[in-house]
């Protein structure tokens, strides 16, 4: 039988629960990062180094539906840019004055619309009817 004397009683404590623990709460605060797991936010302004992304906002549906709008349906509606690409930022919510007062639901699906900037520069976009202004250091 082996047996191993440790300098300090902190050492005495670090077993493979507690690790455990921390890797499992690491792994849920990193969860909460996810856009599925929250409400989209409206930016209406950005800045944002070359190869850096943000959902910008939060597409629902027309009919303040439970389900997100797939993202083809909303791809081939995005203004073309040459400062970067847009793609899915996934499923979450978003808040809507609209839906709470003609359907009494505040919180509604949504697909996230991320941008990926690639190039510096400075632009002006709409985007779904809202004014997105994208600067690119």
């Amino acid at each position: 039988m082996i047996t191993r004397r440790f300098a300090s009683p902190l050492f005495k404590t670090a077993g493979v629960a507690p690790l455990a623990l921390s890797v499992m709460m690491f792994g849920l605060a990193g969860a909460t990062l996810d856009a599925s797991a929250q409400d989209f936010r409206y930016h209406r302004s950005v800045t944002l180094k070359v190869g850096q992304s943000i959902v910008l906002k939060g597409v629902r549906n027309s009919n303040c539906g439970t389900r997100a709008p797939s993202w083809s349906s909303l791809a081939r509606q995005l203004p073309s840019t040459s400062l970067g690409s847009f793609s899915d930022g996934g499923a979450g919510t978003v808040q809507s004055d609209f839906c709470k007062k003609r359907f009494k639901i505040k919180s509604v699906a949504a697909r996230g619309v991320r941008f990926t900037a690639k190039q510096r520069g400075k632009q002006k976009l709409t985007i779904f009817r809202d004014p997105v202004s994208i600067t690119v250091r």
